[in-house]
């Protein structure tokens, strides 16, 4: 398939996945439903550095200083927090409840007996 020279031009004119991302996580509706169905994605499936990368792009989203404020509120080393937003280290679980804390949500942990552990009575 060939493209015309106006559906190149078009096509160059339109953003990019991150550029679109970013700007539809300045949406807080959006970045709260976006940020809740990552973290059933990985209580359903145990994908944890997908919920990671979405926390992340969460942060990395909001507005400028945010991270150094992040890491002032949350007493987490600014450069520590910026290596978790690059990729280059994985937080702890301790840290992921704090970012999601420091974002402005609230979370609620429930365990429950999985039905295929449960032992007969």
């Amino acid at each position: 398939m060939t493209l015309t020279d106006k559906e190149r031009e078009w096509i160059s004119k339109a953003p990019s996945f991150r550029e679109h991302l970013m700007e539809e996580l300045q949406d807080p509706e959006y970045r709260a439903m976006w940020l809740q169905a990552s973290l059933e994605d990985f209580l359903a499936n145990g994908d944890i550095d997908m919920f990671i990368n979405t926390l992340t792009k969460v942060v990395m989203s909001q507005s400028r200083g945010e991270i150094t404020r992040l890491a002032k509120e949350l007493k987490i080393d600014r450069s520590n927090l910026s290596e978790i937003i690059n990729g280059k280290t994985k937080p702890q679980l301790s840290t992921v409840l704090k970012l999601i804390n420091g974002l402005g949500y609230d979370y609620e942990i429930k365990l429950k007996q999985s039905e295929d552990k449960k032992k007969p009575a």
